[in-house]
């Protein structure tokens, strides 16, 4: 894919850069720029915790969709909140890590993120992507990361997912 994908109706109230919706989970500085990539913790939690689509924001149905790099499929959970299955399906054509799009990580941080970059993020920075599936779940638990200390996520070690889907590699 080359171009942006069109916005679904659901998502046409949300704000847009460069014809992409951002994330109802996307942070957002005092001057108004989007922070693509990152997460506000607190609706990270309130995602987990109400079942909230992590892109619209609405409360998700009987399935959800968890996006898990290859790392998170050892562990079984997924850090960043489900999806619901149209908001999966947008973000599966629009994120450029999910497309497959892009083939590393971002080799730094946004000025405005100047000194608070997290060691798990530091880590990949300018890193080769890792492979993203798709985990296909009706329940989750929210749980505390097995390997990193604090980190909450969804996790389906107890729930089987209904179907995980591999999606496209950066070519």
């Amino acid at each position: 894919m080359t171009g942006v994908p069109n916005v679904p109706l659901h998502l046409a109230g949300r704000p847009t850069v460069g014809g992409l919706v951002v994330p109802w989970i996307t942070p957002t500085t005092v001057a108004g720029l989007h922070l693509f990539g990152k997460i506000t913790a607190i609706v990270q939690r309130r995602c987990l915790a109400e079942r909230r689509c992590q892109v619209c924001g609405q409360r998700l149905g009987d399935l959800a969709v968890l996006f898990a790099r290859d790392s998170d499929l050892t562990y079984q959970c997924a850090p960043e909140p489900a999806t619901c299955p149209p908001c999966h399906a947008y973000s599966a054509r629009a994120c450029p890590m999910l497309s497959g799009r892009r083939s590393h990580y971002r080799a730094g941080e946004h000025p405005a993120l100047a000194g608070t970059v997290s060691d798990d993020a530091h880590l990949r920075q300018g890193a080769p992507a890792e492979l993203w599936s798709a985990v296909w779940v009706r329940e989750y638990d929210v749980t505390v990361h097995p390997a990193v200390s604090g980190a909450l996520v969804a996790s389906w070690a107890v729930h089987p997912p209904a179907r995980i889907r591999r999606l496209p590699a950066a070519g």
